[in-house]
């Protein structure tokens, strides 16, 4: 064989220089009828295409025509209800925490109010912080007189005093004038709830009868002549500023004295 010609075959089947050297080897025909087969059939080092790649161009077609974006209005209308639902609900808690944080205010105010005022109720206990003495009397009073009561009441409140004082001073005005405001003198110059005198420095007969002014002008009295008023009898404590002639006669009306106080101040009283 000449040689330009055994390369070119050579060239065409690369692999017959080594089987055919094979054959020769193992003495047969074999050798090069296998090399001229395994040279007919080179490697292929292209990668192997991925099974998702390999789709029939028709049926790629019809993927991608199939791939458009779905409609998104259904999905639109429920975002737009569930944000109106949402928006609702949010309203619905926002009314329900305004009403929750009123009424809160409300009755804090209210408790806040109670506290600061301590008149606003008031026991027993507070009412008799000493036994009474003797007999009790009673009398059913009239409007006038329940008024003057509240106006005694009053005045003890805005002085800032126990409503103690307020009884000590009811059970006063109902020894000396039945709780009756007397613009009349009827024993010397003595006028007003308390009997009180012009001529011994309480004040003019138009001060004196007064009511706010005379419980006033009392307290003043009780406050600096029986500063241990609580802790001494009713009557004691009366007659530490009346200097009367029959001292005990005021004990007599502390029980009703206490009585009335506590429906002033407790809002039971007759209108």
């Amino acid at each position: 064989m000449r040689s330009d010609a055994s390369q070119s075959w050579t060239r065409k089947y690369p692999a017959i220089t080594v089987a055919a050297l094979a054959g020769t080897v193992v003495g047969g025909p074999g050798g090069v009828a296998a090399a001229m087969t395994i040279g007919s059939h080179s490697p292929d080092h292209s990668p192997t295409p991925a099974t998702a790649d390999i789709v029939p161009k028709a049926a790629a077609t019809t993927q991608s025509a199939s791939a458009k974006p779905t409609p998104v209005a259904t999905s639109v209308k429920t975002s737009a209800s569930a944000a109106a639902s949402a928006k609702a609900s949010a309203s619905a808690s926002a009314s329900a925490s305004a009403k929750a944080s009123a009424s809160a205010s409300a009755s804090a105010s209210a408790s806040a109010s109670a506290s600061s005022n301590p008149y606003a109720s008031v026991s027993w206990g507070a009412l008799e912080p000493v036994a009474f003495y003797g007999t009790q009397s009673t009398f059913t009073p009239s409007a006038d007189q329940w008024d003057n009561a509240r106006t005694i009441v009053k005045v003890a409140e805005q002085r800032g005093m126990p409503l103690y004082a307020a009884v000590v001073a009811v059970a006063t005005a109902m020894q000396e004038s039945r709780l009756i405001n007397l613009t009349t003198a009827t024993n010397a110059d003595s006028l007003g709830l308390f009997q009180q005198r012009p001529s011994q420095g309480w004040g003019t007969a138009a001060e004196i009868t007064d009511p706010t002014y005379a419980t006033n002008a009392f307290l003043a009295a009780l406050e600096s002549d029986a500063p241990d008023y609580q802790g001494i009898y009713l009557w004691e404590a009366a007659q530490d500023v009346q200097r009367s002639g029959y001292p005990t006669a005021y004990a007599q009306w502390q029980s009703q004295a206490t009585t009335m106080v506590y429906d002033i101040v407790n809002g039971e009283a007759p209108s």
